[in-house]
């Protein structure tokens, strides 16, 4: 399993120990071919791209095909899964890939690097001994009210950090419904652009986000908490 970068050109956030165990592979099944290729050029592989055996997942996360990877890793061949960004296997269709290298009895083994779901609650001041990440949430507002609010009760009851995302050309109105949905006195951390130059991390209660209008956070990666 190994992880790529969150940010562009940000190669220098993996450690040489994953970039060695990278460049060692011929063999990868990736989300997104495109990315994936970029991102194994960057990181100096010493074999030509077109020389790599390189699969992309299906989008809609259905994994046939896989059948030839399976019978290689038996075989002894080792395979690289890489995420479109951060780490294989969370938040992420790679964990299907896992699910059947185990079935498989196929080792699996993860390489370090970088996770913006964790690097952002490392930075939000939340709790960080329970903590829950929910994904996507619904881009239909009454839906959203409902789910928020739901998070909102388990933050409080459970005193656990709610985690979640979205597309980033819907963060402003995923951020005006927190504003609307929350109470007042509930914390809401935003994490935008997170290991990159532009990173902006920010908790505050709900109350204290009254007045932002969020447009700054357009077309930007981010990551949401509540707690």
């Amino acid at each position: 399993m190994i992880p790529c970068p969150i940010i562009e050109n940000g190669i220098s956030s993996l450690p040489p120990a994953t970039l060695e165990i990278l460049h060692s592979l011929d063999h990868f099944i990736v989300e997104r071919a495109r990315t994936a290729r970029r991102f194994i050029k960057e990181s100096g592989h010493p074999k030509p791209i077109a020389e790599l055996d390189i699969f992309e997942l299906d989008k809609h996360g259905k994994v046939e095909g896989l059948k030839d990877f399976v019978l290689k890793a038996k075989k002894g061949l080792s395979i690289g899964v890489i995420s479109e960004a951060g780490c294989p296997g969370v938040a992420d269709p790679g964990a299907e890939i896992v699910a059947i290298a185990h079935r498989e009895d196929v080792t699996v083994s993860p390489c370090v690097g970088p996770s913006s779901i964790l690097l952002a609650l490392m930075a939000s001041g939340m709790s960080g001994q329970s903590f829950c990440f929910n994904g996507y949430l619904s881009n239909k507002k009454p839906a959203l009210i409902k789910e928020l609010r739901s998070l909102e009760s388990k933050a409080n009851k459970l005193k656990q950090t709610q985690i979640f995302m979205d597309a980033p050309y819907r963060n402003e109105f995923l951020l005006s419904t927190c504003k609307e949905a929350l109470r007042p006195d509930t914390k809401l951390c935003l994490a935008v652009d997170i290991s990159a130059s532009t990173e902006y991390i920010k908790t505050k209660k709900v109350s204290q986000w009254k007045s932002s209008e969020f447009k700054d956070f357009h077309k930007r990666p981010a990551i949401v908490m509540i707690g």
